[in-house]
């Protein structure tokens, strides 16, 4: 059986990734470039990139079949810790788990040089079907982990045929503290459409001003019995001490996507490690916030949770029954009956 592996760029490699470019500038929107660089700049490109950035090469005995490297972002220094992710595979190699293996590798190469974020610019086309572009890298993406966190309309024209740019992220950092203080407390100020607006406000001053939107996640955690962990606030929150709660809740932090956020409350919470990646199955609007819910299934003993005492005094599972009887006690956040019955409703049908 042939062997795959992967391993650092050489200069002598230009020649193998130039040719596996080519067809994706001559025959794909996958590339905005028109024109096939010469063999002498696509060599610079390799020097320029390979002083900053890792390049990495994936061969399979000694045929080079793909590479995939980090670049730069943007020029301005500030952004110093993001990066955005290049990845083109030999043609006849597409479909078998190799681009999975070669950003894998990045990925771990790009954390243990520090970086903190990747993007990736992806094209998309308005037109279904498109001889030139497909959803594949999207769809690639989406599997690795990367969310959407931008979209650019009608911003480039290539064979004719304008093309629009998805913007993707995934964080590299479990958590993002400033260098003062530890902890960054800096919330986004959405407008009444979802949208950012680039305004921000601590969390601490947020109910203060009346009439600004932020956002917030409820993760609903479903076990295979149809139950769903709740928690118990600790008895030192300012606002619903001691009542229970969905299994992790919490606002969306500057910078952060939903799916981020809702992973890490996860971690702080519960001390789950859990990606979560797919969209929210809801939002709902209330109390001067987007609620973004997200359900996800997951067997596993409770006794397991290392609990943030802070945060969270117990954990249990509970019925749909257990929830309602716990509300009709005023044991439970008064979220309306509707809401916890649509979250159980959701909670029985995993695909």
């Amino acid at each position: 059986m042939k062997e795959v592996f992967i391993r650092p760029v050489q200069i002598e490699d230009a020649q193998s990734l130039l040719s596996i470019y080519r067809p994706y500038v001559e025959n794909t929107a996958v590339s905005f470039e028109c024109q096939v660089p010469e063999l002498q700049e696509f060599t610079e490109r390799i020097k320029n990139i390979t002083s900053r950035f890792p390049y990495l090469v994936l061969c399979k005995n000694d045929e080079v079949i793909g590479y995939a490297y980090a670049s730069v972002f943007h020029a301005r220094s500030a952004y110093d810790k993001s990066v955005e992710l290049s990845i083109y595979i030999q043609k006849d190699f597409h479909g078998m788990g190799l681009g999975r293996l070669l950003y894998q590798a990045l990925e771990k190469e790009l954390s243990v040089r520090g970086f903190a974020v990747m993007y990736a610019c992806i094209a998309a086309s308005s037109r279904n079907p498109d001889k030139n572009l497909t959803d594949a890298s999207i769809k690639f993406h989406e599997k690795m982990g990367f969310v959407n966190v931008g979209y650019f309309q009608n911003c480039a024209q290539k064979f004719g045929h304008w093309y629009n740019i998805v913007y993707m992220q995934k964080n590299l950092l479990s958590e993002y503290k400033d260098d003062e203080s530890g902890i960054n407390e800096v919330v986004d100020v959405y407008d009444n459409q979802k949208r950012i607006t680039g305004k921000t406000i601590l969390r601490s001053d947020f109910f203060e001003n009346n009439g600004l939107l932020r956002l917030v996640i409820h993760v609903c955690i479903f076990n295979s019995q149809g139950q769903m962990l709740i928690q118990q606030r600790s008895s030192c929150k300012k606002t619903g001490a001691d009542m229970w709660d969905f299994s992790a809740s919490g606002q969306v932090l500057s910078g952060e996507s939903s799916q981020n956020g809702a992973s890490r409350e996860v971690k702080e919470e519960l001390g789950l490690n859990v990606q979560i990646n797919q969209a929210p199955v809801f939002t709902k609007v209330f109390f001067n916030s987007y609620n973004d819910y997200f359900v996800i299934w997951k067997d596993f003993d409770i006794s397991s949770i290392k609990l943030q005492k802070e945060e969270v005094q117990k954990v249990m599972w509970a019925t749909r029954e257990c929830v309602m009887e716990l509300r009709k006690r005023e044991k439970f956040l008064s979220y309306p009956e509707s809401l916890i019955n649509l979250v159980f409703d959701i909670g029985q049908y995993k695909d």
